[in-house]
């Protein structure tokens, strides 16, 4: 809040003049007053409830009894009774509207205060009561105009309906604008009979400086300042008393306990019909500073006012350059990461350029270790050519010889005999011319060839 975070948002607030109401409720007696010792029963309770117990608690609680007592009836009891209420509207409604007013139009944004004065005449409340906490809730919906319910059983009169209605303009103009004066003018005679007190009223603006309200009820006036020394009082005194400033700051939950050696007072307090009640023990805390009313530097807000958040931090650059840091390294790694990647597989394909696969490579060397076998059978197959067109009577012999195996490409098995070597190939048409039978395909003996085929051993893989 005191960061205006919420200064887009236009604002309209405000309190009714006896809010308070049920906190006294059941302290008032039955001749509608408060007694002495209620009341200050009901103020040491507060204190208590509120403070614990810091030092300097009766102190505080005395000069709570100070402000809060009109010094020129003191003695009468319904007196005290408005005091009471109005000292709980103040702490628990007032100050803290006025604080929130000033926040959110400190940084320029629309703020419209108001105070409800009005309230329904109904047997469900006293009849001194003012206009309590919810009070003007049957004026926001219009519940004067159709009469009593079973929630609102009042009595609702001209003035109630005519009251409604401004209400309602008011709420709904601000509902669709921001602003209560406009677009609808409070000029609705057609509705009650009364005429519109509102008509020349011009609801201002709040600022801090002049801090403008506008006072609803049957005799409404722009005023400023609303009740300025109660919350003032509430705001700066008694945070500065005894350095219970430190409790609005919330950096402690634990409560001081009074020092021992704190010399003891006593206090007596005197009844309406003059007779002295107890004496109680009280203890009094070391003094501090005085306030100077003409120091107006040191009672500023800023210095002294009650605050909810104490040098807040704004981590919005801290998250900003954490996820910058975190992006950055990310895409240093994804870089790094395609590098490697990119190396490696230029590495695997230069190898792959330079050394042929296993698979090839055993195939080249079969083809070259058996490329002396096929010029073998390629010079045996010439020679049977030749030998065939020299003579007809070794044409027979050619005949019967079985043929060679013209599919053998890649290699025979090891028991098999190896073929003739070309020298022998090329001695044998000189050496055997005259023979009528040449060199015979099948050089393995009888007892390997069971079959009368000419290779019984041949593996030849095609």
């Amino acid at each position: 809040m005191e960061q205006g975070e919420f200064l887009n948002y236009d604002i309209m607030l405000g309190v009714n003049q006896g809010e308070g109401l049920r906190f006294v409720e059941n302290v008032v007696d039955s001749e509608d007053g408060v007694s002495g010792n209620d009341f200050d029963f009901s103020v040491s309770d507060f204190v208590d409830s509120l403070y614990g117990y810091p030092e300097g608690k009766d102190t505080l609680r005395e000069t709570i009894k100070f402000m809060y007592t009109d010094w020129a009836d003191r003695d009468n009891p319904e007196t005290r009774r408005k005091t009471l209420v109005a000292l709980f509207t103040d702490h628990q409604w007032v100050e803290p509207s006025v604080v929130t007013a000033d926040l959110h139009a400190r940084y320029g944004s629309p703020t419209y205060f108001y105070a409800f004065y009005h309230h329904c005449q109904s047997l469900m409340k006293p009849a001194w009561s003012d206009a309590a906490h919810g009070d003007e809730v049957p004026y926001v919906f219009g519940i004067p105009m159709i009469g009593p319910t079973d929630l609102f059983p009042c009595n609702f009169s001209k003035n109630d309906v005519m009251l409604s209605a401004v209400v309602m303009t008011y709420w709904t103009n601000f509902a669709k604008t921001g602003d209560p004066n406009k677009p609808v003018p409070q000029d609705t005679k057609f509705i009650h009979t009364k005429a519109n007190r509102f008509e020349e009223v011009a609801w201002s603006k709040y600022n801090p400086q002049d801090q403008l309200y506008l006072h609803i009820g049957l005799k409404p006036r722009v005023r400023d300042h609303y009740r300025a020394t109660k919350v003032a009082f509430w705001k700066h005194l008694v945070p500065h008393l005894y350095n219970l400033h430190d409790m609005f700051h919330y950096t402690s939950t634990t409560t001081k306990v009074p020092p021992p050696e704190a010399t003891q007072n006593t206090v007596s307090t005197k009844r309406p019909n003059g007779k002295t009640s107890r004496p109680s023990n009280t203890k009094r805390p070391p003094m501090s500073p005085a306030y100077n009313s003409e120091d107006k530097d040191s009672w500023n807000e800023d210095k002294t006012g009650p605050r909810v958040v104490e040098n807040p931090r704004d981590y919005s650059t801290e998250l900003s350059v954490t996820i910058a840091v975190g992006a950055s390294l990310l895409f240093l790694n994804v870089l790094a990461f395609a590098a490697l990647y990119y190396r490696k597989d230029k590495r695997r394909q230069d190898s792959g350029h330079g050394q042929p696969s296993p698979q090839h490579q055993t195939t080249a060397n079969d083809i070259g270790h058996h490329a002396p076998e096929e010029e073998i059978m390629s010079l045996q197959m010439n020679q049977t050519h030749h030998e065939c067109d020299a003579g007809n009577s070794n044409e027979g012999a050619l005949r019967l010889a079985a043929l060679p195996d013209y599919t053998l490409t890649l290699r025979r098995s090891p028991d098999d005999i190896p073929l003739m070597t070309p020298n022998t190939i090329t001695m044998i048409p000189n050496s055997l011319v005259g023979m009528p039978n040449l060199h015979p395909y099948n050089t393995f003996t009888t007892g390997f060839n069971s079959t009368g085929l000419p290779h019984s051993h041949s593996t030849t893989r095609v």
